[in-house]
């Protein structure tokens, strides 16, 4: 009798606020739970969350090549990244939303996601791996929706491109998000509908509960 022995899904949840959940109604109800949920076939699947409000991009590349961090990449079958939004936030906070420096601070972002995606697929090269985009928080649309949105949606291509040859998949949210302001609960944090609608990006890109897992593993009795 053939079977298959289904590998416990070990999902990573590496980011900022939208990682943690700002916004969500309660800690069971952002996208990282839902998507779990979706994932989860049995008791023995877990998943371990390291979103923090506030983090940039070289603050969680620093965290990704921490040691223990290292360490724990190799046992996780799924892993979602969020990051670059605070990277932005402070351009708008110190009133330096100039062209200059949002692309400085884009091609910086690019370089840390780039130098992250290497690293995780140097230390588990099986990992199902994604990356969410952007869309266009409130302050953004203070400066024109074409403006805005031309920059967003350039920024996502680049990271698209970035993730493709790490096998890594880009959740874009922009066209999901946008002209939705009933979506946010602040200037940049989604509500819980706004999550919901997260989740259901992150879940339409599994085809199955067992989509992509590092080993299923014919058992033959």
């Amino acid at each position: 009798m053939n079977e298959q022995r289904i590998s416990p899904v070990a999902y990573l949840a590496l980011g900022d606020s939208l990682t943690e959940g700002i916004g969500a109604s309660n800690p069971s109800a952002h996208f990282v739970a839902q998507y779990f949920q979706h994932l989860r076939h049995s008791n023995q699947c877990y998943v371990r969350n390291f979103g923090i409000s506030g983090m940039t991009s070289d603050e969680l590349l620093s965290l990704v090549s921490n040691p223990a961090m290292i360490r724990l990449l190799p046992r996780m079958t799924h892993i979602t990244i969020t990051t670059g939004g605070c990277d932005f936030i402070s351009l708008y906070e110190n009133n330096e939303l100039t062209l200059r420096k949002i692309m400085k601070t884009t091609h910086k972002l690019q370089d840390n996601v780039r130098k992250m995606l290497t690293l995780m697929r140097r230390e588990n090269p099986a990992a199902v791996l994604r990356v969410l985009g952007f869309y266009i928080p409130l302050p953004a649309y203070e400066i024109g929706v074409g403006k805005a949105s031309f920059l967003i949606q350039s920024l996502n291509r680049a990271l698209e491109k970035i993730c493709n040859p790490f096998g890594a998949k880009l959740i874009n949210p922009f066209d999901v998000f946008l002209n939705r302001k009933e979506y946010f609960s602040d200037e940049v944090h989604p509500n819980q509908t706004g999550y919901d609608e997260l989740a259901k990006l992150f879940i339409s890109t599994v085809q199955t509960r067992t989509d992509a897992l590092p080993s299923l593993t014919p058992l033959t009795q």
